[in-house]
C-alpha cells in the first residue's frame, strides 16, 4: 500500500521546486549506501522528470564526506563533490543555491563541517528523512517518516506521489533501490511494512540487475576489510552470552596495522548479530580523531533510546550510531557497563 501524504506538503514540495534555478542536495556524514542513493535518485528524477522537457536547473550533489566505493558504479556518482577534498566549493554551493533538498539526516550536526554554511543559507530548505525529531526550525518544507527502512524508499514514494511511477527511469530506479538494499541489510533487518516490498518490485521493474546492486554492496570485501574482520572477531570481540550481547572494537592504533581507512569498518557491527544467541551487538571504531559506536538490535531492544541516553546519537529502533564525547577506553567501559545493566 502506497504510504499516504499530506496534500498540502505535496504541493509546497513541488512549489518549490517549481521556482528553482539552482539546487544543492546534502546528505550526511560518513555516507552510507542510503546517503548515497538518496542524493544520486534525487538527482536523476529531477533532471530526468520533474524538469523533463525543461531548462533543468543548475543541481548540484554534496557530502561532507567521500561516497563509499561500493556506490561508485552508481550513475552520475563521479559528480558528488565532498568537503573533505573541496570544503569550499561545498559551501560555495550551498550558499549560491535558491534550494537545499537535505535527504537522509535530521540535523545539521550531521552533516559537519558543511552544518555552519547549511544554516546560514537563506534559501528555503526541504528535507526527506527517515529518523527521528526532524529540525523543523531549520528545515521549513520536512516530509520525515520514522522507521521507514530507508530515505530511498522514502523518495520512492514521494516521486510516485508528485508525478506517478511512471516518472522513475532505470537510472534513478537503481540508485534507490541501492539504498533501500544497503539500508534493510538486503531485506534482513526487520521490514515487516509492505510498503517496503511494494517499492521494491516496483523499482525492480527497470533492468536495475538487482543481483549486481547486491553484489557491489555485500560481496564487494577488499582484502584489507576481510583481514580487519578476522582480526576484529579472533581478538577484538566481547561476547556476553548471558545477556545476549556482543560487540567489536577497533582503535586507531589497531587500524594503523592494516593501514584501514574508516570505510574498511562500514558494515562489520552486523556480524555481532549473527551469532545465534545474540539479541545486541555493537562496534566502537576509533578513526579520524573520533569514537564513534554503532548499534544492531534482533528482538525488542531500542538500541535508538540507548545510544541517545548514554552517548548523545540516535537512528532508529534496530539501527543507531553515536559519536562518543568520551575517549576510546572510557567509551569501552560505559558501553559494557550499561549495556549489561540494560539487558540484566
Amino acid at each position: 500500500m502506497p504510504l499516504n501524504f499530506d496534500n498540502e506538503l505535496i504541493e509546497r514540495f513541488a512549489k518549490h521546486l517549481d521556482k528553482a534555478r539552482k539546487i544543492a542536495i546534502v546528505s550526511h556524514m560518513n555516507p552510507d549506501g542510503d546517503a548515497v542513493g538518496s542524493l544520486l535518485g534525487c538527482y536523476h528524477w529531477l533532471c530526468s522528470s520533474f524538469y523533463a522537457g525543461e531548462s533543468c536547473p543548475d543541481i548540484t550533489m554534496l557530502l561532507p564526506h567521500p561516497a563509499p566505493a561500493d556506490s561508485s558504479y552508481l550513475p552520475s556518482s563521479e559528480l558528488i563533490i565532498d568537503a573533505e577534498n573541496n570544503l569550499q566549493l561545498c559551501e560555495r554551493h550551498l550558499s549560491e543555491a535558491d534550494l537545499i533538498i537535505g535527504v537522509d539526516f535530521n540535523n545539521s550536526r550531521r552533516i559537519m563541517p558543511l552544518d555552519k554554511a547549511l544554516e546560514a543559507c537563506q534559501a528555503p530548505k526541504m528535507l526527506v528523512d527517515h529518523h527521528h525529531n526532524p529540525d523543523t526550525e531549520l528545515f521549513q518544507t520536512v516530509l520525515s517518516v520514522p522507521d521507514l527502512s530507508s530515505t530511498c524508499e522514502l523518495l520512492y514514494w514521494l516521486f510516485v506521489r508528485i508525478i506517478g511511477d511512471s516518472s522513475i527511469n532505470t537510472d534513478t530506479a537503481r540508485c534507490l533501490f541501492h539504498g533501500i538494499n544497503t539500508d534493510t541489510g538486503c531485506f534482513a533487518y526487520a521490514n515487516e511494512d509492505p510498503s517496503l516490498y511494494e517499492a521494491a518490485a516496483a523499482l525492480m521493474k527497470h533492468p536495475i540487475n538487482a543481483a549486481q546492486v547486491h553484489n557491489r554492496t555485500f560481496n564487494n570485501y577488499s582484502i584489507r576489510k576481510m583481514q580487519i574482520l578476522g582480526f576484529l572477531i579472533s581478538q577484538r570481540m566481547k561476547i556476553f552470552s548471558d545477556q545476549g550481547f556482543c560487540y567489536i572494537y577497533i582503535s586507531a592504533d589497531d587500524l594503523a596495522q592494516f593501514n584501514g581507512k574508516a570505510e574498511d569498518l562500514e558494515g562489520l557491527v552486523n556480524y555481532t548479530l549473527m551469532i545465534q544467541t545474540m539479541k545486541v551487538g555493537a562496534m566502537v571504531k576509533e578513526t579520524d580523531g573520533k569514537v564513534r559506536l554503532s548499534f544492531r538490535s534482533k528482538d525488542d531492544f531500542d538500541v535508538n533510546a540507548f545510544a541517545k541516553q548514554y552517548f548523545g546519537g540516535g537512528g532508529h529502533t534496530k539501527a543507531s550510531g553515536a559519536t562518543s564525547p568520551y575517549d576510546f577506553d572510557t567509551t569501552l567501559k560505559i558501553l559494557e557497563e550499561n549495556m549489561l545493566k540494560e539487558l540484566s
